[in-house]
């Protein structure tokens, strides 16, 4: 075995002569066997060297390739998770918009609501704070950050507004449910007791009528209907109909026109207290102490003041809405034809002038130019004030 490995290591690596030439010189330099396996031994190594290097570099370089392919993975999923979230917060933001507006238009009705009815409790207000700091930075995701923590997080924070929003959706529901509610009893209440007390033609005259008579006007100062469901500005309209009625009955003659009296004499069929005959009575005589204070029953303007043959010393006021009321058998006259009265101004002071028995007051009341019982007026008045 010795002596193959001898043969062949002579065999391959003989003893070798390089000439050089140089000057016209000729050199020859002898190459042992020993040089000649020890160049091949570095060339060897060399090669390897350089095939391990290389393929280091090429494991390197696929690494590298990949960990900047999961960077632009990991950014092309954060600008996606921060579109969701960017849409998110703008649906947010008309929901607070729209919560806001529900807001704003409740808190309009319950300042309207007239002094009859009470107020229904406030919804907490929309928490406009709440939404900025239930919303998170979202930052790009680092090398060895775990990308679904931040958006595990951020999901759930919008699962929790989204279910206060549905909350205070259903609380503001609810209110102007009980708002609706509340109008249409009182609305309902005061229908009847116009129609019982027979004054349909003031409702008819008063919802029909123009109102390019009345002083109106103001800044303008308007919803956003688009933001608002229709059903609940139908409540609005509703409300804006209870105070034109409401209005109307504060122009009504709501109280009898003296503090203190008994009635003497009512009003519709009786006997005559001068000759005993049947007759109709078309007011009411309301009896009380002399030179008692009378007052206007309601806003109005005078027609007459002054003497009218049975009525004595006699005041006629017109109102609004068509009614007209009448004052006799006065001792004394405080106003004049023509002057704007208030309600429970004294006009005058009862007497006994006229064609009358003792001191009292005749009292009517007219409903375009027809004659109306004043104490059921005023007592249909009492039940819905």
């Amino acid at each position: 075995m010795s002596a193959f490995i001898k043969s062949f290591y002579h065999k391959l690596f003989p003893a070798r002569q390089l000439l050089i030439r140089q000057n016209g010189e000729v050199k020859h330099v002898i190459l042992a066997p020993w040089l000649q396996i020890s160049a091949v031994a570095i060339i060897l190594i060399a090669l390897v060297w350089l095939a391990v290097s290389s393929l280091r570099i090429y494991s390197q370089t696929n690494k590298i390739s990949d960990i900047e392919q999961s960077q632009l993975s990991k950014q092309q999923q954060w600008q996606q998770q921060n579109k969701k979230q960017q849409a998110q917060y703008d649906k947010q933001l008309a929901q607070l918009a729209v919560l806001e507006q529900k807001h704003a238009l409740l808190q309009s009705m319950i300042d309207s609501l007239p002094e009859s009815m009470s107020n229904p409790a406030l919804p907490v207000e929309p928490p406009a704070g709440e939404l900025g700091e239930q919303q998170e930075v979202f930052h790009e995701p680092l090398v060895d950050e775990n990308p679904n923590s931040a958006h595990t997080l951020s999901l759930s924070d919008s699962v929790n507004i989204e279910q206060r929003f549905a909350l205070l959706d259903s609380k503001y529901h609810q209110s102007f449910l009980q708002i609706e509610q509340q109008i249409e009893r009182r609305q309902h209440a005061i229908l009847a007791m116009l129609k019982g007390a027979g004054l349909d033609s003031a409702l008819t005259r008063r919802l029909d009528g123009e109102m390019t008579g009345t002083a109106q006007g103001g800044p303008l100062d308007l919803f956003e209907e688009s933001k608002i469901p229709a059903e609940f500005l139908v409540i609005a309209d509703k409300l804006l109909a209870l105070n034109k009625l409401e209005n109307l009955l504060s122009e009504l003659p709501q109280t009898l026109p003296a503090a203190n009296y008994y009635i003497s004499s009512s009003f519709g069929l009786r006997k005559d207290p001068v000759n005993k005959r049947h007759a109709y009575h078309k007011g009411v005589d309301l009896a009380g102490w002399h030179k008692t204070e009378i007052f206007a029953p309601a806003d109005g303007i005078v027609l007459r003041a002054g003497r009218n043959g049975g009525y004595g010393n006699f005041i006629e006021l017109q109102h609004k809405n068509g009614f007209v009321t009448r004052f006799g058998h006065l001792n004394k006259i405080n106003v004049k034809k023509g002057q704007t009265v208030t309600k429970n101004d004294v006009i005058g002071l009862m007497g006994s002038t006229g064609r009358s028995t003792g001191t009292h007051l005749h009292y009517e009341v007219l409903l375009n130019d027809k004659h109306v019982n004043p104490v059921k007026i005023t007592k249909a008045l009492s039940r819905v004030r």
